[in-house]
């Protein structure tokens, strides 16, 4: 006979009820389906994330690993406030919702061997990274620190970080300016984008560039129409009301912008959340680029977006856009890797603080190990070293060295964190 081995039964789970978040009662109030919600936010791989995913999160406050809950609250809340939310209400959007509970669950077993509380798993979750947190008082005694480094930190052109990408991305956006360029900037949440776009308009204005922003101020970038692009043109280069009819507001702007450019004036429209924007929107702003006098461009446009803003460009995806598609140039953020002991020094420099004097060598090693992200399906890490989440990191492990009285911040610190 063959032996036959003993495999003792698995242990049941215990039950435990899902803990919701108001949130999802809040998408209720609001007419909002998860699928709406799904629609408008996206993961770290740029991708919109699945029906199972929202209901983790709303059902069971578990956030998908491999994106920064900082990032998801972040587009969830200008969602919210898009479909009309209050300030109020979003603020306690993320909290649990205790007069609510939700049904029983069982918990799988290899939670608690992973370090795991008692809320539901989702199937293909992993480690996360840390979140959002304040420089502690006591953190901020015991390293000598009057000011948080990393709190309003960006006041002037000298708090710019700029490794050679950024410095390149940098010029490129002002030769786009210049000279009637087509730029789309590409970068994760939190890549420094907003930090580029507000260096540039400075800098026209500080190094007096004969150059003219112009931003839409529509909210919702899904919403911004050829009318509106045309307004936002007509308004910011000069003191005429737009006309009525789409063809009458385009011959204004190309009579506006030619005498403009005639005076010596440069042009340069800024969309922001470009990621949002449609493909026939995308087409039309083919046509305001095409605009010249002569041999001359009047107008520069560059798009600043998230990374789906690539599949917005795809030409495979959007065939019908490939005429504007072919004439964009494209530059991409990426994370800070080896320039990220360089990126800290600039934070304490500007209060005065050697960054040797708060962090030990052997730190950025383990930050740079700590903030990339390996999950069990994905081929390749993710590297998620981008300076809001840096920023957000280096606070959690000052506070705990200050908790653990250690003078610096150590690689043992940063496992810990």
């Amino acid at each position: 006979m063959l032996a036959t081995t003993h495999v003792p039964p698995r242990p049941e789970a215990a039950p435990v009820a899902y803990r919701p978040i108001r949130l999802r009662r809040l998408l209720a109030e609001l007419g909002k389906r998860q699928m709406d919600l799904a629609a408008n936010v996206v993961l770290a791989n740029g991708r919109h994330p699945s029906n199972a995913t929202i209901t983790h999160v709303l059902r069971g406050n578990v956030w998908p690993a491999r994106t920064p809950r900082v990032f998801l609250e972040r587009q969830i809340t200008d969602y919210l406030r898009r479909c009309g939310a209050t300030e109020k209400e979003i603020t306690v959007a993320f909290e649990t919702d205790d007069e609510n509970p939700g049904p029983l669950r069982p918990v799988r077993q290899d939670s608690a061997q992973r370090g795991r509380d008692s809320a539901p798993i989702a199937d293909d979750e992993f480690d996360q990274l840390p979140e959002k947190a304040m420089l502690t008082q006591s953190a901020r005694r015991h390293f000598g620190l009057f000011r948080d480094p990393f709190l309003d930190d960006v006041q002037g052109v000298e708090d710019v970080f700029l490794a050679p990408e950024q410095r390149y991305i940098r010029e490129h956006m002002l030769s786009t300016a210049k000279h009637g360029g087509f730029l789309a900037v590409i970068g994760e949440s939190g890549a420094g984008k907003s930090v580029l776009r507000r260096d540039l308009i400075d800098r026209i204005q500080r190094e007096e560039h004969p150059i003219t922003p112009i931003l839409p101020r529509t909210i919702d970038k899904g919403q911004l129409t050829a009318g509106a692009l045309c307004d936002a043109i007509i308004e910011d280069v000069s003191q005429e009301r737009p006309k009525q009819k789409l063809e009458s507001k385009a011959r204004q702007i190309e009579r506006l912008l030619t005498g403009s450019s005639r005076g010596g004036t440069s042009h340069v429209l800024i969309i922001e959340e470009a990621h949002d924007l449609t493909v026939p929107t995308l087409k039309y702003l083919k046509r305001f680029w095409e605009l010249e006098d002569g041999f001359r461009r009047l107008l520069g446009i560059i798009l600043i977006g998230q990374p789906e803003l690539k599949g917005i460009l795809d030409e495979r995806r959007n065939w019908q856009a490939r005429e504007v598609i072919r004439r964009i140039e494209v530059a991409e953020l990426s994370p800070l890797e080896e320039h990220l002991a360089p990126y800290l020094a600039l934070k304490f420099k500007r209060l005065g603080k050697p960054l040797e004097e708060v962090f030990e060598d052997d730190a950025y090693l383990a930050m740079r190990e700590r903030l990339t992200l390996h999950g069990r399906n994905s081929r390749m890490p993710i590297s998620m070293l981008y300076p809001l989440v840096v920023n957000n990191f280096a606070v959690k492990c000052m506070n705990l060295a200050a908790e653990l009285g250690q003078r610096k911040v150590n690689a043992d610190v940063v496992k810990g964190a």
